[in-house]
């Protein structure tokens, strides 16, 4: 079963959280498929400095920030990295998490697991409730979840110390220890 609409539409912090555990699912160009549980993401609101929304800004590169919930945001980070984030909330108000590591080998970061799964700036607005190229799937099960502080965000001030990052517990899988 693809995550509905109205899964994205509810408050992004609820979100975040529940979709720990829940399944990446990316159908590959030459028709595999991979599943993989989402074991570490990133919260960016609009009113956090860190977020590429921050008060309001929309531009070319964060316009998928202001969809309704339910798309990818996939940006070049560096000029080297695709960056996949899952747009929450409604239309205009953006929000999103960034998936910093799957459950799946070589997916121990947001750079590393969009190269590994194939995830291009050619998937950014796409629409996860459709079920095509890139979806999501509900988790089995409740997983302890584990909070810290997000990485690489030290020119935010203040907000880089806000607790919007999340992970699975005792996962080997994550990017860095929180």
């Amino acid at each position: 079963m693809i995550l509905p609409r109205e899964f994205y539409l509810q408050n992004p912090m609820d979100a975040a959280h529940e979709l720990l555990g829940a399944y990446l699912c990316r159908e590959m160009p030459d028709g595999s498929f991979i599943r993989a549980p989402i074991c570490e993401l990133e919260l960016y609101l609009e009113n956090d400095r860190a977020c590429h929304a921050f008060g309001g800004r929309c531009t070319s590169r964060n316009d998928a920030m202001f969809m309704m919930g339910g798309h990818a945001y996939v940006y070049l980070c560096y000029g080297l990295h695709n960056m996949l984030n899952i747009v929450l909330g409604p239309a205009g108000m953006p929000a999103a998490v960034l998936i910093r590591a799957l459950e799946y080998d070589n997916c121990n970061g947001p750079g590393k697991l969009c190269k590994t799964l194939n995830i291009t700036r050619t998937d950014n607005k796409l629409d996860l409730t459709v079920g095509k190229r890139v979806w999501i799937e509900p988790r089995d099960v409740n997983p302890k979840i584990i909070t810290g502080t997000r990485i690489g965000v030290d020119y935010a001030g203040a907000d880089a110390q806000l607790p919007y990052r999340f992970a699975i517990a005792n996962s080997p899988y994550i990017s860095k220890p929180i």
